[in-house]
């Protein structure tokens, strides 16, 4: 090693360079070191190994005297690099990447030196990696969830959060996982099983056993196997795919249209299956047959329980078959069934309240069974909380007395409420989601839609402290679905602060939204109603959520979404997605690909 550079100067130089220490003239002096010295190169390469391996286990390095520990160190990193090269021999294809995307340490360096001076990278010699750098292809899905996964041997290591590219193959051994695309089609993949992502609209399942839910917006969308292509939108179906070629297809909900192909991959025919019907096809034999669908032959839902968890206190997915709402009693969190509280005979009839198959799909939410529709005049049918003793409000300590009326509003506690919903006219007369303490309209805590008190699209409510004069809000009236997210802070004496986000910015950070209505007053509420009173529009409602944070409500795995890591930072136009060997770290701002051993 050069002169006037010794190990403990290097090390030194190198620990200030990753703590973002290091001055001008020290970095060009490492940058020069690099440059000229292979055994400066190790150290730097194997020092950075060391360092990329601590952060991802979460650890951190603590020096108590720089000169003992950085010896220390020193001979610790000859010693791994003794190991690294053993090991390479034994795992030379899985460190293969690793070591290509370290094609000379020069070109680190020579970014290191940019990095303190106002030299042109155009001026450089081009590197061989940036001499076969080529544009990558724009990711088309990510994977949204996971479950007790082991991934089996592909060409990209993926995990929860990775973003998936067309020509991506997935081999799951064993668990759940979720893919959502772009378009907002989702993919329930249960292991074992081989999945390819063949574009942004075509996906192949070579084997196993997948769910899908494809949204009107996802237009040509396709699931293929060997011997089977699913199509078509706004269904949710099931597929299953074996290696001969033998595949199955069982509809949930909605209309899919499949092609039964030949072994060359031709439409030989077609098939179109409803609700609760299903398809298996023999490749051998060229023999389709069909039977009812098995719905609980598949995994629809990667949440990790069926009941309250993780702060999701109330759920209600309207997973019921065809029909009228009252009396369904499914989910989560609930006193009762629905009950139909008003509904004009003559112009509605007792049906109007019904479940329609398929779910309001928004950006961001995964939607799972089907949606209540309220289809007449003067209708309202409402659902009651579990605020009993001893039920899940009262257990979370979120239940108070008022007027002999056990109430969710305990003060000091904060409630969370998500929904999705949908008006096919807008300016029609009165609608909404109401929360109430009680039937009538005098106990009418909030509404949240259109008409309500002769207000127009917004938020009301019968106890707010301003009265009439302070109905906010909440922008323009669309067709479209909104996701709403309300939170409820119970103050002292009833002093509630209550805010409303329509289609808020982000589903997992709460800091990044900003409320489009607030209103103070007492928002202490048992039930939750739907209403529907004047005009000839349908009102649509969906995914209905209570619960104790913003992440219980707009997310299906509670407090684990923490588990999603940011992507890596580009460096010079390397790619930013996580790799075997990219590190992340809260304290640095530079992110590494390192190689082990070498020079």
């Amino acid at each position: 090693m050069n002169g006037r550079w010794t190990t403990e100067r290097l090390l030194d130089a190198i620990g200030n360079l990753c703590n973002g220490t290091i001055d001008e003239v020290e970095g060009r002096e490492l940058d020069e070191m690099l440059a000229s010295d292979a055994q400066a190169r190790r150290v730097y390469t194997n020092y950075m190994w060391t360092h990329a391996c601590l952060y991802a286990e979460g650890g951190s390095l603590h020096t108590d005297d720089a000169a003992t520990n950085h010896a220390e160190l020193a001979s610790q990193l000859d010693l791994h690099a003794a190991e690294s090269t053993a090991a390479s021999r034994r795992r030379g294809r899985s460190w293969y990447g690793l070591a290509a995307a370290m094609i000379g340490v020069a070109a680190f360096s020579g970014w290191v030196t940019a990095r303190w001076t106002d030299r042109q990278i155009a001026e450089q010699t081009p590197t061989a990696a940036e001499q076969l750098a080529v544009p990558e292809a724009e990711a088309v899905a990510r994977i949204t969830g996971t479950h007790n996964c082991i991934w089996g041997d592909s060409h990209e290591p993926v995990g929860y959060g990775s973003s998936l590219f067309p020509g991506q193959r997935i081999e799951l051994a064993e668990g759940l996982a979720e893919i959502t695309f772009d378009d907002g089609a989702t993919l329930l993949l249960e292991g074992p099983a081989s999945f390819n992502v063949d574009s942004s609209n075509k996906v192949a399942l070579l084997a196993g056993r997948l769910a899908a839910v494809v949204p009107q917006r996802a237009e040509g969308f396709h699931v293929h196997t060997t011997s089977l292509d699913v199509f078509d939108v706004g269904t949710e179906f099931g597929l299953v795919a074996q290696e001969s070629g033998a595949a199955e297809v069982h509809v949930f909900n909605g209309l899919v249209k499949a092609d039964v192909l030949d072994n060359q991959g031709r439409a030989t025919r077609r098939l179109e299956l409803n609700a609760a019907e299903a398809a298996r096809i023999s490749p051998l034999s060229t023999t389709v047959v069909e039977f009812p669908a098995n719905d609980a032959g598949f995994v629809r839902n990667i949440s990790p329980s069926v009941g309250p968890h993780d702060g999701l206190l109330a759920d209600e997915a309207f997973r019921y078959p065809e029909g009228p709402l009252e009396a369904q009693n499914g989910g989560f969190g609930w006193a009762g069934p629905w009950f139909t509280t008003s509904a004009d005979d003559e112009d509605a009839g007792p049906d109007s309240n019904r479940v329609t198959p398929g779910s309001l799909a928004v950006q961001g939410i995964v939607p799972v069974g089907n949606r209540a529709i309220l289809i007449g005049n003067r209708n309202r049918i409402r659902r009651q909380l579990a605020t009993s003793v001893g039920g899940v409000f009262d257990a979370e300590g979120l239940v108070e007395n008022q007027d002999e009326v056990r109430l969710v509003g305990r003060d000091g506690k904060n409630v969370y409420l998500s929904f999705v919903q949908r008006v096919s006219q807008v300016n029609d007369g009165f609608y909404g989601l109401e929360l109430h303490r009680g039937d009538g309209n005098g106990n009418r805590v909030l509404c949240i839609g259109n008409g309500a008190d002769g207000a127009g699209y917004g938020a009301t409510s019968n106890v707010n402290v301003y009265g009439a004069k302070n109905l906010p809000s909440l922008g323009v009236e669309s067709s479209e679905p909104n996701f709403f997210v309300v939170k409820v802070a119970f103050g002292v004496g009833n002093r509630d602060t209550l805010e409303i986000y329509r289609n808020p910015a982000s589903l997992r950070d709460e800091k990044e939204c900003k409320p489009d209505a607030v209103l103070r007053g007492n928002f202490a509420f048992d039930r939750i109603s739907l209403a529907n009173f004047d005009g000839s529009k349908v009102h649509e409602v969906d995914e209905l959520r209570v619960g104790t944070h913003f992440l219980a409500v707009t997310g299906r795995w509670g407090n684990n979404q923490g588990r999603l890591r940011q992507p890596i930072a580009h460096l010079n136009g390397i790619d930013s997605r996580p790799t075997a060997g990219s590190v992340e770290t809260g304290r640095l701002n530079r992110f590494w690909l390192v190689a082990s051993g070498g020079q």
